[in-house]
């Protein structure tokens, strides 16, 4: 398929302009004026040659307000071409507002708007693409949309409250890091120069602090270089099959953050199940789009397990209660939404349950972290400040 920019009229004589695709020139052609359009330009578009080319990364909030305005500018009664057109127009992002236009002129030549949509999958998350799908299918795209606003809404909550709660332990241990480095620099090496015009002998602590710290600055390309080695390691290890697997097994065997991380997890994944479920998306698909959401390997194995005995006829929460990661109340509480057929409104509830879980166990974590850092770097500082007192000390005692 070839991508053909035109200029013409409408029955109505509005100059109109855009691109479509087709097999050829006269294809396009034919395809225009099947559409009511007096031609008057025709040529085949040329792609832009970039250097480089920036990604574009939709954060939840952006695409709740997204989904929000959308879903409010099609329930007026606008067309999806129209509303494409006004969305673009207030979208802050001129690269946002370029993948806008392209869909909105796709959609303007015929293409679905799932197609569309699925030109951009680096943009657009695979839960929006499928759902925007079935709610095209069934007629109810505005619905849908007011659900993705609502489920985009929660993850943007849920990662602002994490974020609220690990940054006062951040700027904790950036000022004590700060405070270290301007003991080791400073204030200690301007102490022993003055304490040495004194006669005074400086202690094995001071001088294994200042020989370790010169060491360090000396050789600072073997520190770099030790580092970088280290985490490009891991990193190569963490990309293979095997390290991928231990590395998010070992991320929820953390004692309290491998529990805060599972109960994120256990959130999206009720969540995002009911959301599928309850657009019409059959649960066979479901699964295999929760599959490809997943972004740990061992959840997503225990996500595989579930939709093979599905496949089989098993339903859901028979193949989740094979695997342990699942806890027995989520794996009971599915089975009972499946009997009573209530499955959606009971995902919902877990995913309720688990947010305020992971709103208790943030709170939790955060009053133990801060006690946990302060005693680190206390330590750390002490180590620091005997090195610096011992001289002083030392020049007390010999007067």
């Amino acid at each position: 398929m070839k991508r053909f920019s035109y200029a013409g009229r409408s029955r109505t004589g509005q100059i109109i302009e855009g691109v479509i695709e087709a097999e050829s020139e006269l294809a396009a052609a034919s395809s225009l004026r099947e559409q009511g359009y007096l031609v008057t330009s025709l040529k085949e578009a040329k792609e832009p040659i970039t250097l480089f080319q920036r990604i574009i990364r939709l954060k939840a909030k952006h695409l709740a307000l997204f989904c929000r305005q959308f879903a409010i500018m099609l329930g007026t009664g606008l067309t999806l071409v129209k509303t494409l057109e006004l969305l673009e127009a207030q979208a802050e992002e001129p690269a946002f507002a370029k993948i806008l236009q392209s869909i909105r002129l796709d959609v303007a030549s015929g293409t679905a708007f799932t197609k569309a949509l699925e030109k951009h999958r680096a943009v657009f998350p695979h839960v929006f693409i499928h759902l925007v799908e079935a709610g095209e299918v069934t007629g109810a795209l505005p619905e849908v949309l007011d659900r993705l606003a609502i489920y985009y809404e929660r993850e943007d909550e849920l990662r602002k409250k994490i974020s609220e709660a690990l940054m006062y332990p951040a700027i904790i241990t950036s000022v004590s890091l700060l405070m270290v480095l301007v003991l080791l620099f400073v204030v200690l090496p301007m102490l022993v120069s003055n304490f040495a015009g004194f006669g005074v002998e400086t202690p094995p602590i001071t001088l294994a602090v200042l020989h370790g710290r010169d060491w360090v600055v000396k050789h600072w390309y073997i520190v770099l270089g030790l580092i970088l080695a280290i985490v490009f390691g891991l990193r190569a290890y963490v990309q293979t099959k095997q390290g991928r697997y231990i590395k998010d097994s070992l991320l929820l065997a953390i004692p309290i953050l491998g529990e805060l991380q599972k109960m994120v997890i256990f959130s999206r994944f009720c969540r995002t199940l009911s959301l599928l479920l309850d657009s019409g998306i059959a649960m066979i698909p479901t699964l295999q789009i929760l599959e490809r959401l997943m972004d740990n390997v061992v959840i997503k194995k225990a996500v595989q397990g579930a939709t093979a005995g599905v496949e089989r006829g098993e339903g859901i929460s028979a193949p989740l209660e094979h695997h342990k990661v699942f806890p027995t109340m989520l794996v009971q509480m599915v089975s009972v939404g499946e009997e009573t057929g209530s499955l959606e409104t009971v995902l919902v509830q877990l995913a309720d349950y688990y947010d305020r879980e992971v709103n208790f166990a943030v709170a939790s974590f955060t009053k133990i972290l801060e006690p946990v850092i302060m005693l680190v770097l206390a330590v750390v500082v002490l180590f620091i400040l005997i090195s610096v007192y011992l001289p002083m000390m030392q020049m007390v005692t010999s007067i």
